[in-house]
Parts: structure tokens; sequence; C-alpha cells
């Protein structure tokens, strides 16, 4: 009986050990180790940007960058397009990672071009300022790069991040035309005929786009002296020169675009015009034969434009070392420095007025009454 009482208690005290040890919280388990998610390699590989050099290898260094992150599409020397990926309105990613559209946006937004935008109620423009903070305004901005062309926007881009002394930024390629045909302008470009003159890295090469009554050199140049109003153009920077011409331009079919042109015997570019402008149509990246066909590929020629100008980099020692027209990013705001007072003189307090003391008058003897006798 001892026995079975025994074991009583003992089986008594196993549950409830067994019961007390199962209200013990365990440790939650620990998560799996995930491994770091690395991004794949850009297909193009994107050059480091190097801002040293001279104002052409700047010029020309930012503009390769930019044409990489596009996985460079180029307009082979006979006029055709040859490469094509990336349009500016796809969210389809760049070479860095950034998707199209915000890339132009970036042009806008760091050249200075898109706050006058803005300022002319361009619709969409303000929306920009500001592309995240709702979607609606996330949707105007994205309406508004499709709809304006941004070439201009992407030279000052390019300009302004070059450091050039006071360059003309602007969204319209007819400005800084016009600042480069004012000699007294101060820019860093000078006005040239593209048919008379070299182009070289650094240079901007210019074509006037669907206007029939300003043909070539000569019609530009009239039309600037009549102080004519705004002209639609475009411009294309110049990135190299050995047996072709190399030029970059953006807005070209949507992207960031490189042209090839051939070079004549004294290295000049051949640049193939329009016989006439009739039967042409423009876009934004140039004027195009209404004759191009799958039957006619002769007339379908990308490089064929009413080329007009050659802007020309003037040597460092010929314009200003200060930009002017060229925004700036706003440097911290520094403490007006004080000025000491200057030290003023104590006034000198008047000493007070003490009165004069009184001196007693002399006593002056009683007159003696006269006895009459």
């Amino acid at each position: 009986m001892e026995m079975k009482r025994g074991g009583l208690v003992a089986a008594t005290f196993a549950l409830l050990a067994a019961a007390c040890g199962s209200n013990v919280r365990k440790p939650p388990p620990t998560p799996p180790v995930q491994a770091p998610v690395s991004k794949p390699p850009p297909r193009t590989p994107v050059p480091p940007l190097n801002l040293s050099g001279s104002t052409a290898q700047r010029i020309v260094a930012v503009a390769l960058r930019e044409h990489a992150m596009w996985y460079q599409p180029f307009i082979d020397a006979n006029g055709r397009l040859a490469s094509y990926r990336v349009s500016e309105a796809e969210n389809s990613l760049l070479a860095d990672g950034t998707e199209a559209w915000q890339r132009v946006l970036g042009y806008w937004r760091n050249s200075g071009t898109l706050y006058e935008m803005s300022q002319s109620n361009i619709p969409g423009a303000y929306a920009c300022q500001f592309p995240t903070g709702f979607a609606q305004g996330k949707a105007e901005c994205r309406a508004f790069i499709v709809d304006n062309a941004w070439s201009a926007a992407f030279v000052s881009y390019v300009m302004v991040q070059a450091r050039v002394p006071g360059f003309r930024a602007s969204p319209r390629h007819y400005d800084y035309i016009r600042q480069a045909f004012n000699v007294d302008s101060g820019g860093p470009y000078y006005y040239a005929d593209p048919a008379t003159q070299r182009a070289d890295p650094g240079d901007l090469l210019c074509f006037v786009r669907g206007n029939g009554s300003v043909y070539g050199f000569e019609g530009l140049t009239a039309r600037l002296n009549a102080n004519g109003g705004s002209l639609a153009s475009h411009c294309d920077i110049v990135v190299g020169r050995d047996r072709e011409l190399r030029t970059i331009g953006g807005n070209v079919f949507n992207g960031v675009t490189m042209r090839k042109l051939k070079l004549d015997v004294q290295g000049r570019a051949v640049l193939p015009r329009p016989v006439s402008m009739s039967g042409y149509e423009d876009g934004d990246s140039g004027s195009y034969s209404a004759a191009c066909s799958p039957s006619n590929e002769a007339a379908c020629d990308f490089n064929r434009q009413n080329w007009a100008v050659l802007l020309k980099l003037k040597p460092a020692a010929d314009y200003p070392t200060t930009a002017t027209g060229m925004p700036a990013q706003p440097a911290p705001a520094q403490p007006a420095p004080v000025q000491p007072a200057p030290v003023q003189p104590a006034p000198v307090q008047p000493a007070p007025v003490q009165p004069a003391p009184v001196q007693p008058a002399p006593v002056q003897p009683a007159p003696t009454q006269t006895q009459p006798f």
C-alpha cells in the first residue's frame, strides 16, 4: 500500500511538472537570412562623368554619358535610324535604372528651363515641379513630357552640367542661336556658316524646322538681321570628328540619339539639304520627306535637314568666366557680415550753468538829515 501511495505521489508530481513545463514560452524561430538582392549590371556601361579638362571636353563628356544612358541609339551616315530602344514616355529603365520619362524631367528641372515653361503657363509644367505629390499631378507631368519638345532643354542641361560660362539656357534653340549672332552678347559661341567652317567637338550644329521661308544660312541670317520672332529649330552637340562627324541631340526619335555625318576632303560636314521645303513634314526631330516609302528608299534620309548654322565654341579667353543667363544652384545662405559700427565720440555734456555768486551790495550809510537852522 505504501508502494502504491508513493508511486501515486510521484506520478502526481510528474504530471504537475509536465503541466508547468508546457506553459514556458519558447523563443520565436530565427527568420531565415535573405541574401542581398543585387541589380543586374546595365546592358550598356555608363562612363563615369569626368568634368576635368577644357570646356569642349566637359561638354562632350556630359553628352556622351547621357547618350549611354539611352543605350546609344544612332542614325547612320546614310540617314537611317540604325538603333532604337527606349522612348521618352515609357516606364522602361535606362542604363542607370532611371525611368525614361523621369530622366527627361531631369533635363527640364536641372537646366532651369522648367521654371520658364511654368511661368508661361504651359499645361503640366507646374505639376512637373512636384510630380510625386498626387496621382493627377504625376499624370499631368507625364503629359507635359510627351507633348513638349525637350531638345533645347537637353542642350541647356548639358551646358549647365558642363559649367559652360555665359550660355543662354532656354527651352528654345533660337534663343542661344540669337545670342551667338549678337557679337556683343558675351556668350560662349559665335555664329558661323557650316558650309565654310569645320565643326569641332563642343560646337552646336543647327537646322531650321518646317519653315519654307527661312532656308539655309542665308535665310536664317536675314531673319536675324530683321529681328524676326522666334523660329522652330533644332541643335545637336558635336561630340567627335575623325572619318565622320558625330553629333548628339535630345528628343531625336524620343530619346538622346547620335547622328553620323560624312565629311568632305577639307574635313567639313557634308550636310544633305532638301532641294525645297515643299513636300516636307515637320516633327520634333526634324523635317521628313513625304515621299519616303518602301518603294522610294532614296527619299528616306533623316540627315537631310534644313541645316542653317554652326555655333562655334569660342576659345576660353574670349568669353567671361562668370555665367550669364545660366541657372545656378543656390548657395547656402550665409549670414551677412556684421559691419562694426563706427565709434562715435562720447557726447560732451554741457557743464551745468552755475549762478554767479551774488556779491553783497556795499552798505551805504544812511543819509544824514540836515536840520534847518
